[in-house]
């Protein structure tokens, strides 16, 4: 049985950065992906053996590592708990949140510029990890954090309200912590979050020092002075947990962007799955611990997640999981016009969000999409500005209030909205429906692609009015102004229409090669 000192201790001179306060909105996209990774997918197996073998005291300091705070109250109208699916058990949502905090639960906070220098917490990464219900494949969603999205109203957690508004998807953390984070993402997505975990990057570099090291691979020679890493192209094994931290947050190789830190994170958590399944960690109950140790130390749950007994029985449903039934996806997107340093997601986003709440995210043939084939979205191009579209927003099944919310944010954004109400869905299937009449496809177009891509219909019984039928509370509203062209798309728009838009889905798996 292990001790409480059978972690494996600092190192005084360790290489890499880690040791400076720059670069933090790797780090914690790094650690949050990574910890979604570890309490999803890998270490609740190995707590089921720890507690498995009769480790009682190991149990029960793991218990006493995790923090557990309960956000429920904080919540508001939420979406439907149960996925379409034909699997015995239920799938699982984890929504996973890398925070910045410099109060890091070792005491080294100091060494990333302390809190007084840079006080509160931030995530610049949010990872959704989706366990299938028949627990044969996990998918884990990583949502760029400078996506625009519509933030709706929430609650903080001194009890004030944040009003809804369109802005970057990690001030929602930020300005209403994870509660708030939470309820954005199920307005947006429709998907229940069942648990969640708030973590900061120390245990990450513990974890890795646990395991013995890790592989990375680097397309180029990377000499950061900013950052404090200097490492040749090439693959590099045994990295330790500081220089894996190091890699995880340099901003400043590839095109520099947040998409591109995401792949290289995406890969290097691929190289953690196949180090934990292809060592003999799960038979070497020291190691074993200290791993687990690192793993709890730095993370803030649900009540539900923070129990090991819980943890245990998932662990349990987890053990048939194959390394390669581990999937990385990332949110799709396209440049935000008004900003192209920013994000908005893409028509392919629904189809994501659609394949995680029926519970088909793990199936390799995508499902079929619910966007109609006569889809005046398709093309990028748009003739109609937004203050020239009359729209009238119908509640068709979603929360009450959510007509009032998506009529406020086509406002925000430019719209002419002649009225809000209630009304009988003409599909049900999507969360957002833009019906058009005679003559107004060009206007069709532009309301869908504020939606970022809605399913669209003609409907010869309508006038001027383009209307918008919302049927859940899974919608994004973003600013298309910017999209705007003089020349006619309406040709072009027409032959996009003929065939279905293709869902850019692409999908990495944790034993795809790490230079790949």
């Amino acid at each position: 049985m292990p001790t409480p000192d059978g972690s494996v201790p600092p190192r005084a001179d360790v290489p890499g950065a880690g040791l400076r306060a720059r670069g933090r909105h790797a780090s914690h996209a790094h650690t949050a992906a990574l910890r979604a990774l570890r309490v999803a997918a890998v270490a609740l197996v190995a707590l089921a053996l720890t507690a498995g073998a009769g480790g009682v005291y190991a149990y029960q300091r793991l218990q006493g590592n995790i923090t557990a705070e309960d956000v429920s109250g904080l919540l508001g109208t939420r979406p439907d708990r149960d996925a379409d699916t034909t699997a015995d058990t239920s799938p699982v949502n984890i929504l996973v949140m890398g925070s910045d905090t410099r109060a890091l639960a070792d005491g080294t906070g100091g060494a990333y510029g302390g809190e007084a220098a840079d006080p509160g917490a931030r995530s610049d990464t949010t990872v959704l990890v989706h366990l299938a219900g028949d627990r044969e494949s996990a998918t884990l969603v990583s949502i760029p954090r400078d996506s625009m999205v519509r933030i709706p109203d929430c609650t903080a957690p001194d009890g004030t309200t944040i009003e809804a508004h369109v802005g970057m998807f990690n001030s929602a953390f930020s300005d209403g912590g994870p509660a708030c984070t939470i309820t954005t993402v199920e307005a947006l997505t429709g998907v229940y979050v069942d648990h969640y975990a708030v973590v900061d990057f120390s245990g990450f570099r513990s974890m890795i020092d646990a395991l013995g090291g890790v592989t990375i691979c680097t397309p180029e020679d990377i000499d950061d002075k900013k950052a404090n890493l200097h490492l040749e192209a090439g693959t590099h094994e045994d990295v330790d947990g500081e220089t894996a931290l190091a890699y995880a947050r340099v901003r400043y190789i590839g095109d520099g962007s947040d998409l591109s830190r995401i792949e290289r994170q995406q890969a290097l958590m691929s190289s953690i799955v196949q180090e934990v399944t292809s060592s003999q960690i799960l038979l070497r109950p020291d190691r074993l611990y200290s791993f687990l140790d690192a793993a709890t130390k730095s993370v803030t749950t649900d009540p539900g997640l923070a129990s090991i007994g819980e943890l245990v029985d998932l662990a349990q449903s987890l053990q048939g999981m194959p390394a390669d039934a581990v999937r990385f996806v990332t949110v799709p997107t396209e440049p935000y016009p008004p900003n192209e340093a920013r994000v908005q997601w893409t028509a392919a986003a629904e189809e994501l969000w659609q394949r995680i709440r029926t519970d088909t995210a793990g199936q390799s043939t995508p499902a079929p999409t619910a966007t109609a084939s006569t889809d005046p979205s398709a093309s990028s191009q748009l003739v109609v500005a937004p203050g020239d579209v009359s729209v009238r927003v119908v509640n068709t099944g979603a929360p009450a209030g959510t007509a009032s919310a998506v009529a406020d944010a086509l406002a925000e954004v430019g719209f002419a909205v002649a009225g809000v109400g209630d009304g009988e869905a003409s599909d049900s299937s999507v969360p957002v429906l833009v019906r058009y009449g005679p003559d107004r496809e060009d206007s069709a177009q532009t309301v869908a692609a504020a939606f970022g891509g809605a399913a669209a219909r003609p409907d010869s019984s309508l006038g001027r009015t383009v209307v918008v039928e919302v049927s859940s509370a899974a919608y994004s509203v973003t600013d298309v102004r910017a999209r705007l062209t003089g020349a006619t798309a309406s040709a072009t728009a027409t032959a996009s229409a003929t065939a279905s838009p293709d869902p850019t889905i692409t999908a990495r798996v944790a034993t795809d090669d790490i230079c790949a």
